[in-house]
C-alpha cells in the first residue's frame, strides 16, 4: 500500500542517510500519535475555546445545510398554501387541492469536496429560479428535481467533511450538529407560510421559494473561501497543501503539523488503498461498517420523517385544521425539533450515540402507535391527541435518532472511504424515502387509502424493527479516533464491546504523548 508519510517532507537541503530518515519518521510518528492522545486529553468546553478558525469554517459547511431543511420544509408548505392549490390544483368538495398524482412526485470523489459544493451551490441557485418563475405544476416538479441534486450534494459532503476535521471531544456535538441546522431551516419556512398562507397573491408562495436564495446565496460566498478537506489533499500525497490547510484551521502550528501526522497515519494503517473504489465499502470489515452507517440512515424515512416534513401542514387540514391554523402548529412542530436537536447536541458527546439512538428508536416506536391508536378512534379529544402525537413526532425524532444517524454514519467508515460510504448511505436513504413520498400520499390521503393518523401503525411497526436490529448492531464510537476505529473493525470487535475494549492505538498514542511531554521538559 502506499505510504504517505514518506511522501515530499523537505528540511532544508539536508541530504538524508537511512538513520537519519528513520529518526525523522519515528519523531514524525510519536508527534501524530501525540496529538490523538491530545486531543482524548481535552475537554468539551476547551476544546471550543482552542481553535476557533476551525469551528468558523465547520460553520460554514453547517450553514449550507440549512439549505437543504428549508427546501424539505417550503416544499410541502407551498402545496398546502391557498393561492398555490388554487392556481394549481384541481376542485373537491369546495375546496382546491394539489393531485394526490402530483403530490406524490413533488416529494418524491475525484475532484475534493470544494468543486463539488461550489457546483452544487451554482445548481441550487440555478433550481430555485426555476421553481420561483413556474407557470404550471410540471414546471415546477422539474425545478425541485433539479434541486434534490444539489441538495443531495451539499449534505453528503457537508457531512464527511465535518467529519474529518471535528475535533474528538465535540465531534459528536458538531457532527449532529448538520441534523440541527436542517431544523433551523423548517422553522423559517413555518414561520414565513404561517404570515404568508393568507395573502391573495402568487408571492403567497413565491416569497418562500426565493427565500432560499438568500441562504444559498451566503453559502455560495462561503464555500469559494472554504479550505479543501486536509484529508483529500493527504490522501493525494499533496502534503504542502495539507499543510497549509491546516494551518487555516487550527491555532497552534504545532497542532497543525501533528494533525498533518495523525491524518497520515490513519490513512496509511487502514485497510484499503489510498485510491479505493465503491467497491471496497463492500469488502472485509468495510461491508460491516457500510451496512451500520446504511442501517442508521435509513431509520430516516423508516420513521415516517418524508412525510411528516413534506406532508405535516396538508395532515393537519386533513384531520380538520383550518390552512391557517395548521401553519401555525407547524411553527410549533420546528421549534419542537429544534429543542429535540439542540438537546442532542449538547449531551449527545457525554453519553454516547449507542444509548442515544436506540432510546430514539424505542421512543418513536411507542409515539407512533400511539398516534396510530389516537386516529383509530372517530372523537374529538382522540383528532386532538393524534395532533398532538403527530406534532411531538419532531421532537422524539431529532432528540435521539435524527441527530445521531449523521455523528454514527460519519465516524464508522474508514477515512479513505467516508465520503463514499456516506455516498451509498444517503443515496439509499433516498431512495426509500423518495419511495414514500410517492406511496404516502396514496396511503392517507382522503379516496385512496384515508388512513390519516393511522399511518403511525405503519412507521410505528418499522421503527420496532430498527430498536431491535440498533441493539445488535450500532456500537458505541464516542470518544475514539478514527485510528482506534479502524482497529476496532479489523479486529472484528463485538457490537457491545466496543465501548471497553482497549486497543493498540490507544496504548501507543498514550506513550507517545507522555514521551513527547518528557522531551519538552528536557528541551526546557
Amino acid at each position: 500500500m502506499e505510504k504517505t508519510s514518506t511522501h515530499h517532507d523537505e528540511i532544508g537541503n539536508v541530504e538524508r542517510g537511512p538513520g537519519l530518515q528513520a529518526e525523522l519518521d519515528t519523531d514524525k510518528q510519536i508527534q501524530g500519535r501525540a496529538i490523538q492522545q491530545q486531543e482524548h486529553n481535552r475537554g468539551y468546553l476547551e476544546t471550543i475555546r482552542k481553535d476557533p478558525r476551525l469551528l468558523f469554517w465547520i460553520g460554514v459547511m453547517l450553514w449550507t445545510l440549512i439549505v437543504r431543511g428549508f427546501e424539505n420544509q417550503s416544499s410541502g408548505s407551498v402545496i398546502s398554501i391557498p393561492d398555490f392549490k388554487k392556481r394549481f390544483g384541481t376542485l373537491q368538495d369546495g375546496q382546491y387541492f394539489i393531485d394526490t398524482e402530483w403530490q406524490s412526485a413533488l416529494s418524491g470523489d475525484k475532484i475534493g469536496a470544494k468543486p463539488v459544493i461550489l457546483a452544487s451551490a451554482v445548481i441550487n441557485i440555478v433550481s430555485v429560479g426555476i421553481e420561483f418563475s413556474t407557470t404550471s405544476i410540471g414546471m415546477f416538479f422539474g425545478g425541485k428535481m433539479l434541486n434534490f441534486i444539489a441538495i443531495g450534494a451539499f449534505l453528503n459532503i457537508c457531512t464527511a467533511y465535518v467529519a474529518d476535521i471535528s475535533p474528538l471531544a465535540i465531534r459528536a456535538s458538531v457532527i449532529g450538529f448538520c441534523n440541527l441546522s436542517q431544523c433551523i431551516g423548517p422553522f423559517v419556512s413555518a414561520i414565513m407560510s404561517y404570515y404568508t398562507s393568507s395573502w391573495n397573491s402568487a408571492w403567497a408562495w413565491k416569497s418562500l421559494i426565493c427565500a432560499q436564495w438568500g441562504f444559498a446565496g451566503v453559502a455560495l460566498i462561503g464555500q469559494i473561501f472554504m479550505p479543501e478537506s486536509p484529508v483529500y489533499l493527504v490522501r493525494k500525497g499533496k502534503l504542502s497543501e495539507a499543510r497549509n490547510t491546516l494551518q487555516r484551521l487550527y491555532s497552534d502550528p504545532k497542532d497543525a503539523e501533528g494533525h498533518l501526522e495523525r491524518i497520515k497515519l490513519t490513512l496509511e494503517e487502514a485497510e484499503v488503498q489510498m485510491s479505493a473504489s465503491y467497491a471496497e465499502c463492500f469488502r472485509g470489515t468495510n461491508l460491516r461498517r457500510t451496512m451500520i452507517a446504511t442501517l442508521v440512515f435509513l431509520a430516516e424515512p423508516m420513521s415516517g420523517l418524508g412525510f411528516v416534513s413534506n406532508y405535516g401542514a396538508l395532515m393537519y387540514q386533513y384531520l380538520g385544521i383550518s390552512d391557517r391554523q395548521s401553519f401555525l402548529i407547524q411553527i410549533g412542530a420546528q421549534i419542537l425539533s429544534i429543542s429535540g436537536a439542540t438537546i442532542s447536541f449538547l449531551i449527545c458527546d457525554m453519553f454516547g450515540r449507542r444509548p442515544m439512538f436506540l432510546g430514539g428508536c424505542i421512543g418513536l416506536t411507542l409515539l407512533l402507535l400511539c398516534m396510530g391508536i389516537a386516529g383509530s378512534v372517530n372523537t374529538s379529544a382522540a383528532t386532538l391527541a393524534a395532533v398532538g402525537f403527530y406534532t411531538m413526532y419532531n421532537f422524539f425524532y431529532n432528540a435521539g435518532v435524527g441527530s445521531n444517524v449523521y455523528t454514527i454514519a460519519g465516524e464508522v467508515p474508514t477515512s479513505v472511504l467516508r465520503t463514499k460510504t456516506l455516498a451509498i448511505a444517503l443515496s439509499i436513504s433516498a431512495a426509500v424515502n423518495t419511495m414514500w413520498s410517492f406511496v404516502a400520499p396514496y396511503i392517507f390521503n382522503p379516496g385512496y387509502g384515508d388512513l390519516k393518523a393511522k399511518i403511525g401503525f405503519v412507521f410505528g411497526a418499522f421503527m420496532l424493527i430498527f430498536a431491535v436490529l440498533a441493539f445488535f448492531f450500532v456500537p458505541e464510537t464516542r470518544r475514539r479516533t478514527y485510528e482506534e476505529l479502524d482497529e476496532l473493525f479489523m479486529n472484528r470487535v463485538p457490537t457491545r464491546e466496543f465501548r471497553r475494549y482497549v486497543t493498540v492505538a490507544e496504548r501507543r498514542a498514550a506513550e507517545a504523548y507522555s514521551a513527547r511531554e518528557k522531551m519538552a521538559v528536557i528541551e526546557e
